[in-house]
């Protein structure tokens, strides 16, 4: 079998992609030290300069572990030098902790380079040394990343003589969620002639004024078709805008790099399975040109799904022929490989010829896809990885999943996670000299470029989405109005120079930005009106809100590109984030990546709680025609302020009364198919629930 992998070229040598030999990886990267932090109440860390504080926090306070003040090496005779173990110094009872990343993952991926090597995985140490400097490069960069608390006690041992605390168990994703049934479902449709009277439904979806009220739904029998539980999971993630060409496209040797590199590492790790999702896809269709609601942006999306999912199956199955198939291959092994045949039919966008599926999954849309070469790279690397799972097993058998993870985002500093949305048009950035400042999310200006956009068009379009940033020229507040109400030069400098690094007029004109002293003294505002949590500088000046929000405007412009005069009507769908990306467009999109992913696509809508009945079950039963796991419905009271709900019960009544399955609304086209489960060769009994599955 081992002659299988070198004959294949399978597992090694590891290219370099990254870095170059000889040179150490971090040597290309500005670090600020860790008295940056320490001097600005922040963990001390020293870290990339590029790295936000919140990232940096997430870091320290997960990451950094106490270790001995001196230590020695360990000699190995078979082992190179560099990947010697060490302990204490003799003596040593002095303990510190540590203040470097660049320290931290050192010593988590050295500890993993030296198993690999004692394991027999690398053919030489030049192999060896190119592992170890790509995955520390990629780290440091943030194109791929991992759980902070992962990297809590890993390397302990190996690099300090430590005892390593035993691997944390994350929480189940399913936990405390409501798992609905095919036959509940089936019964709940052709039971009743009024499908929405169903006791269920409301038993789930009503609710109090309380406030927004979340509801986790888990769909049983197409999680378990197609075997997608995973008992402790390792979260990681790539940034998929990080991997690309100088011309935007996405790069696939480097993607497939990438990917290549995480699943080795939490292999080495000891995690029986891992939760590899993506970070910044929706920027990366944005700066492609492609709407989130568009037939390309969802093909786009799914393709990227299908080839990282490729990737990591391949992957698996080549470190099995080395290591051994894991025990969780060995006991589900039909169910296993049913499922990776599955995800390859879909691929290659086949629309039926399923094994077991009690409901259709979406094929890849080959026909609109605008990258051909990845749909092509996709299914080659199912071909491979399907064969070799068959041949070799697997190490692990889930691999991807795009649930959202809040501290990953943290630590990517990614404007979305899994399949949201991009969440604004602004970000707020690191420059030059370390100040966070708002700025327009660079794939905006990607796409601007794409769209042709001159230069003056581009200024003016980014002035109405990000505003000036300045009070120059500002209605009802600016400098002229402010000195009129006792702020000198000094204070309105101050808070010039802070606008640019907060998101509203009401965090930048503050008793902490002019001062307390100066407040108190020149102002004459009590001590004890300061302390109030609830002070507001400019309601205290004599400003009103329509002012406020006059001056915000210009500040920060709109946000959003919908209100943007620059941005033809036509281009605006392109811009859309956040909130305006509908429930259903939201839904679209998981329906087309879901079958290319072998865990979930964690799909979170946010409802009116007016008609909560009627739109819970309406979001339900779309989810399950389209075939996704799991779903999770917050009803926000918020948005009934915002929507007509009248005139959305009688959209919701008409989808439900013009079929048994309101996704007409939600499918890439209208036609449909009535299909059954099929009975295996075998002679097993299939399933007689008929499904109607939307193409």
């Amino acid at each position: 079998m081992f002659n299988s992998v070198k004959k294949h070229d399978f597992f090694l040598p590891f290219p370099r992609l990254f870095t170059h030999g000889g040179e150490d990886p971090f040597s290309s990267i500005p670090f600020q030290s860790s008295d940056f932090w320490g001097d600005e109440g922040f963990p001390d860390l020293a870290s990339p300069v590029m790295w936000r504080a919140e990232a940096v926090s997430v870091m320290a306070e997960a990451a950094c572990g106490r270790v001995p003040s001196s230590r020695r090496a360990k000699e190995e005779n078979t082992v190179p030098s560099w990947l010697w173990q060490h302990s204490a110094q003799k003596g040593c009872s002095e303990v510190e902790v540590e203040t470097d990343l660049r320290v931290i993952i050192n010593r988590m991926v050295g500890s993993a380079a030296a198993k690999a090597w004692k394991l027999g995985l690398f053919t030489s140490e030049r192999h060896a040394r190119a592992f170890y400097d790509e995955t520390r490069y990629a780290l440091m960069q943030r194109s791929i990343a991992i759980t902070p608390k992962v990297f809590s006690s890993w390397g302990l041992s190996w690099a300090y003589g430590l005892e390593e605390q035993p691997l944390p168990v994350l929480p189940e994703n399913e936990l405390g969620a409501s798992s609905l049934s095919n036959a509940e479902i089936d019964t709940l449709i052709g039971s009743s002639k009024d499908v929405l009277a169903a006791p269920l439904w409301k038993r789930l979806f009503t609710f109090g004024n309380s406030g927004a009220s979340t509801v986790s739904l888990r769909l049983c029998d197409i999680a378990a078709d197609w075997h997608s539980s995973s008992p402790n999971p390792a979260q990681a993630a790539v940034d998929v805008m990080a991997l690309r060409h100088d011309d935007g496209r996405v790069d696939l040797d480097a993607l497939r790099h990438a990917v290549r590199l995480l699943v080795v590492l939490l292999d080495l790790q000891g995690r029986s399975d891992v939760s590899i999702g993506l970070a910044n896809l929706s920027p990366l269709l944005l700066a492609l040109g492609l709407a989130y609601d568009s037939d390309a942006g969802r093909a786009m999306a799914a393709s990227i799904a299908a080839l990282v999912t490729a990737e990591c199956v391949a992957t698996s199955a080549e470190i099995s022929v080395l290591r051994g198939m894991s025990e969780t291959f060995v006991s589900n092994r039909e169910a296993v490989m049913r499922s990776l045949r599955n995800h390859r039919r879909a691929v290659y966008g086949d629309n039926n010829d399923y094994e077991k599926l009690s409901v259709l999954p979406a094929p890849l849309p080959l026909k609109n896809c605008p990258d051909l070469s990845l749909v092509a790279e996709a299914q080659r690397r199912w071909d491979e990885a399907l064969s070799w799972a068959h041949a070799f097993g697997l190490r692990a058998t889930c691999v991807t999943d795009l649930t959202v993870s809040p501290v990953l985002s943290l630590l990517m500093t990614s404007a979305s996670q899994g399949l949201e949305p991009i969440r604004t048009l602004t970000e707020m950035k690191n420059d030059s000299e370390g100040s966070t400042v708002l700025s327009l999310h660079p794939a905006v200006f990607e796409a601007f470029s794409r769209l042709g956009y001159s230069r003056a068009v581009t200024m003016s379009a980014m002035q109405e989405i990000v505003g000036a940033l300045s009070l120059r020229r500002a209605p009802f507040i600016n400098a002229t109005s402010l000195k009129a109400r006792g702020l000198d030069d000094v204070a309105l400098e101050k808070i010039e120079a802070y606008i640019p690094c907060v998101r509203s007029l009401r965090l930048a004109v503050t008793p902490w930005i002019v001062g307390e002293k100066y407040c108190r003294e020149t102002l004459a505002i009590p001590s004890e009106k300061l302390k109030e949590p609830t002070f507001d500088l400019l309601n205290y000046l004599g400003f009103s809100e329509k002012d406020i929000a006059a001056a915000d405007l210009h500040c920060y412009g709109h946000g959003t590109a919908r209100q943007a005069k620059t941005i033809p009507l036509s281009h605006r769908p392109l811009f859309a984030c956040g909130d305006e990306i509908s429930a259903e467009a939201r839904l679209r999109m998981a329906a087309a990546v879901q079958s290319f992913v072998s865990g979930d696509t964690d799909v979170s809508l946010r409802l009116p709680v007016e008609q909560s009945v009627l739109h819970g079950a309406e979001m339900t039963l779309a989810a399950w025609q389209a075939g996704l796991k799991s779903l999770t419905l917050t009803f926000d009271p918020a948005l009934d302020e915002k929507l007509d709900s009248k005139a959305l019960e009688k959209v919701a009544v008409r989808r439900i009364k013009a079929s048994s399955h309101p996704l007409s609304s939600v499918a890439a086209s209208p036609k449909r198919h009535s299909i059954e489960r099929r009975t295996t060769a075998a002679g097993r009994k299939g399933s007689s629930l008929s499904r109607r599955t939307a193409r």
